[in-house]
């Protein structure tokens, strides 16, 4: 039975914030299993302490030239090597039971390839997202990268990265993935691939009803760009019920937080709907103001897309998730039509949108419900399978089973 895990993460801290981590470790230092963390470290990230287990950083980009970086990484594994060496120099792995690697995408495969080779460990992967999940859509519309040089170089690169991450996973004692379409995709490169769900940290999220004096609609998260997450819908079935329900144009209320680059094409978007009045619009909302929001809202946003044989696969944001835990009414707009709109049946959450008059009665609902009681609240089902609490038990049997 494992007693110490060595675990390789790319970034711990907000913003790029990984709770999945955190709440691993504080389950298995519970549990009797001291936890040692290596991460990268982001510019911006804020002040932040690991409670439970021992934490070292490192960041690759933050000295030196940051182009010349760039390019000693894509072409060299630079950042691997660096991170390889890093933990070399602070931790000895050969006293380690087993390696866990949680990711999203391919840093720190390589390095935890490498260690798990050179001191003979066994190690599990546990990655999030994958480069086949987005189709041919360029989720990061923003991106100063756009020439034809750029692109080819950017194939190229995924390429080479998807068959590096392959090898990787091949020879991993297991792996864990968070949708039935990672599941049934990475099982190609080893069958011992295993679904466990993201989920709500339940010290975090909880229900509390708190009565409010308007109607409101919140969205928490990124955008990336609004054909990938697009609110269109949201947008047209609302300027039908204000023309429809009088009494909610003083009560309606929608807010968002999101990143800087998509507040003025989300403001433009809204002003096209005749929502300017109604919508605000902002940046990031601080960690400590998030559950308030979420117990003031009437209806939380997850913004996504329709999955189509070109397009995104299993994209299960963490904004579903934080849902569940404060049990608020869930409106995904517009339905992906597979894996998340399968679970938010499956729980009872709310809707998955496909049509504007189906967001218009599941809104209308919501509003009955909140004229009646200043609040609304959502029962959903099978709530507790989505705890990290769950989740981390389920990777411990996994470690223990090493």
């Amino acid at each position: 039975m494992p007693r110490r895990i060595l675990i390789l993460t790319d970034s711990i801290a907000p913003p790029a914030f990984a709770p999945r981590i955190v709440s691993l470790c504080r389950h298995l230092s519970d549990s009797g299993i001291e936890c040692v963390v290596f991460s990268d470290r982001e510019q911006g990230v804020a002040p932040f302490s690991m409670p439970f287990g021992k934490w070292y950083q490192t960041a690759y980009y933050q000295s030196g030239n940051k182009t010349c970086r760039y390019w000693m990484d894509k072409l060299f594994d630079a950042r691997e090597r660096q991170f390889e060496a890093f933990i070399e120099a602070q931790a000895e792995v050969s006293t380690f039971d087993a390696i866990f690697c949680s990711t999203c995408y391919y840093f720190p495969l390589q390095t935890t390839y490498r260690l798990a080779k050179k001191y003979h460990k066994p190690y599990i992967i546990d990655i999030r997202d994958v480069a086949e999940q987005w189709g041919n859509i360029s989720y990061n519309t923003y991106s100063v990268a756009s020439s034809r040089v750029t692109k080819g170089l950017h194939h190229l690169f995924t390429a080479w990265n998807i068959r590096k991450r392959n090898r990787v996973l091949a020879a991993a004692n297991e792996v864990i993935t968070i949708s039935p379409w990672h599941q049934q995709l990475l099982s190609r490169y080893n069958s011992r691939t295993h679904l466990i769900y993201n989920g709500f940290d339940e010290q975090e999220f909880y229900p509390k009803d708190v009565p409010t004096d308007t109607f409101l609609i919140s969205y928490a998260g990124k955008i990336y760009n609004l054909f990938f997450r697009d609110p269109r819908l949201l947008f047209g079935a609302l300027q039908e019920l204000l023309r429809d329900i009088p009494g909610m144009q003083k009560d309606l209320h929608l807010l968002f937080h999101v990143d800087q680059n998509s507040i003025e094409p989300l403001r433009r978007l809204a002003a096209e709907y005749g929502l300017g009045a109604y919508c605000e619009i902002h940046g990031y909302i601080p960690k400590n103001e998030l559950l308030p929001l979420l117990h003031r809202s009437s209806v939380l946003l997850v913004l996504t897309c329709q999955s189509t044989p070109e397009g995104a696969h299993g994209i299960m944001g963490t904004k579903f998730y934080e849902a569940l835990g404060v049990e608020k009414p869930v409106l995904c707009v517009q339905s992906d039509k597979e894996c998340l709109a399968q679970v938010i049946e499956e729980t009872q959450a709310g809707l998955a949108g496909s049509d504007v008059e189906s967001v218009k009665r599941f809104i209308a609902e919501q509003y009955c419900e909140w004229q009646q009681n200043g609040f609304t609240r959502r029962k959903v089902a099978h709530k507790d399978r989505f705890s990290r609490a769950a989740q981390s038990a389920q990777i411990e049997q996994l470690l223990r089973g090493l």
